[in-house]
């Protein structure tokens, strides 16, 4: 993805302006106050540590930083049996999903304001399983249909930016 991204920075004509670093998102080893943005594309529901993720993003942020998110939430209840069963497949995206208001929530506790979701898109059907398994079945077990079905339209695919205070 680095690699991906580095391409897409110089056919943009932005190389020297941006920088790229792989790390662990719960520690990251940057200096405090460095990013002006953090972005995230449905990574952040894999980690297990949630809270950890959003005060690392909050102290590398400089005042006035941005965020901007894409991850998968539940937005209904899901039977608790359903829900482990999806949890065991940690790997496919819906495996750390969490509530949506407790996604959010964690969000806000890290010190971000002006939390607003963008979009918000359920996932259904034939989408919902594959997400469930991604990213593929080569990687991840392909669930139940029953179990696919029982939480049609209850996984929810949300778009959300937030700030960090211009002053703290």
């Amino acid at each position: 993805m680095i690699e991906r991204a580095q391409q897409a920075v110089a056919e943009a004509d932005l190389t020297g302006t941006v920088e790229f670093v792989a790390t662990d998102l719960e520690r990251l080893e940057l200096p405090d106050g460095v990013a002006d943005v953090v972005i995230s594309n449905c990574v952040i529901n894999l980690c297990p540590n949630k809270e950890a993720v959003y005060r690392e993003a909050f102290r590398i942020l400089k005042p006035g930083g941005r965020l901007s998110i894409s991850d998968i939430v539940y937005a209904g209840t899901i039977d608790p049996e359903v829900r482990e069963r999806f949890r065991s497949t940690w790997s496919g995206c819906v495996g750390g999903a969490i509530q949506e208001d407790r996604y959010l929530q964690i969000v806000r506790d890290a010190g971000f304001t002006d939390v607003t979701i963008i979009a918000r898109h359920p996932l259904q059907g034939l989408e919902l399983g594959e997400m469930a398994c991604c990213p593929g079945p080569e990687f991840s077990p392909v669930l139940a249909k029953e179990d696919i079905a029982s939480a049609d339209g209850k996984v929810v695919s949300i778009k959300f930016r937030a700030s960090k205070p211009a002053e703290l």
